[in-house]
């Protein structure tokens, strides 16, 4: 399901007569009785032939779309009626028509559903960028020319802008924002090299009406999933320690960048410190760590437990250490390792060489036992 998909059939709607319309936005856990609230009321589950039928009877079609809104548990939802005998008419009193000015189909407080004229003198519905977001992207182009140190700043809102939906009122107000970000680049960097514009958004190609359940959209963003997965989709039940552990929300943000590559779990770790620190004294077993920070960070924790775990003991170093220690006996440590070293444990004073299989599985705490290093361990046994 794309959002250009449902844009796309909202205008196909309102260009085949469904210019009345209600709309509004309502939180996940409350969808599924709005939808079925308009389900008893109006029939929004009919087949198109049965609203083709009921139309030519002199009946109105009602449809209704939904479709989350980006970075939040929320839906957007729009419900679209034609001219003719309807319940809607008299239950549904902020009915608006999309063709007058001050009643116009909305996308939040994005898009814009309007009327443009054509080559052929015709006028067709046509997305397009309110004035408030036209306004905002002014304000972030103004910003990133005077940016001078370098142009990263201007080609990354210049990407950003070409990856907008392609229609037509769009793609007029790009090619007007690239004038006005061509006329301020010269004003501000007379000296800098001349300016070159940017490609505009591609055009938007017919898709097919694409549906998925409102039910499988609304469980997914309920457990802290994408709302749109091939994934299965994992219940709080189904989650390790699920009464005590959060579900990390795929729109939080951390305020920092995200390292990428060989060194990005090390960083991480030694971020997430405290928060490990306090797992740990709740004491949660590693591999329910390990889940929450790849829910949370994705796959650099995509690693085997016993690589993790002593991940987490270099990053938290001595700081961790009475923490461990009061921990190993119950969840941290494999038991069976750990007796295996006790058994071996020799006189007080006395070096012993543990291989690297104990010297990875736990810490072995004092009590007179020197580990004694000798050699450094290859790294594909260690991690």
């Amino acid at each position: 399901m794309h959002k250009t998909s449902v844009m796309q059939a909202l205008q196909s709607a309102v260009a085949r007569g469904y210019v009345w319309h209600v709309s509004g936005v309502v939180s996940a856990e409350k969808f599924l009785a709005l939808e079925e609230k308009f389900a008893e009321r109006y029939d929004i589950g009919l087949s198109r032939w049965q609203r083709c039928r009921q139309r030519k009877q002199g009946a109105a079609g009602v449809r209704f779309f939904a479709y989350p809104e980006q970075g939040t548990t929320r839906f957007l939802w729009w419900l679209l009626f034609t001219d003719g005998e309807s319940a809607a008419f008299q239950q549904e009193h902020g009915r608006r028509k999309a063709s007058d000015r001050n009643g116009r189909l909305c996308w939040g407080t994005e898009f814009e559903l309007v009327q443009l004229p054509s080559l052929k003198a015709k006028v067709s519905w046509s997305w397009r960028m309110t004035r408030e977001r036209v306004q905002e992207w002014q304000g972030e182009i103004q910003a990133a020319i005077r940016t001078t140190r370098n142009d990263d700043a201007i080609k990354a809102v210049m990407a950003r802008l070409v990856r907008l939906p392609g229609f037509k009122g769009v793609r007029q107000q790009v090619f007007e924002l690239h004038g006005f970000a061509k006329k301020d680049w010269g004003r501000i960097r007379r000296k800098a090299k001349s300016w070159e514009p940017p490609a505009r958004p591609g055009y938007v190609r017919f898709r097919s009406d694409e549906t998925i359940p409102a039910s499988q959209v609304v469980q997914r963003l309920l457990v802290g999933q994408t709302p749109f997965g091939t994934e299965p989709v994992i219940s709080k039940q189904e989650r390790p320690e699920g009464e005590t552990m959060a579900v990390v929300k795929a729109d939080r943000e951390t305020g920092l960048p995200i390292p990428r590559g060989y060194d990005a779990c090390r960083v991480l770790l030694i971020r997430e410190a405290e928060h490990i620190r306090t797992f740990i004294a709740e004491r949660w077993s590693y591999e329910s760590i390990r889940l929450w920070l790849l829910d949370r960070y994705g796959e650099a924790f995509d690693i085997p437990l016993p690589a993790f775990r002593e991940r987490v003991r270099r990053a938290l170093r001595v700081k961790a250490a009475p923490v461990l220690k009061e921990t190993s006996k119950t969840t941290i440590q494999p038991a069976p390792i750990v007796e295996q070293a006790e058994e071996k444990k020799s006189e007080l004073g006395k070096e012993r060489r543990l291989t690297w299989e104990e010297k990875r599985a736990g810490r072995f705490p004092g009590s007179g036992t020197t580990v004694v290093h000798n050699s450094k361990p290859n790294r594909d046994e260690l991690y």
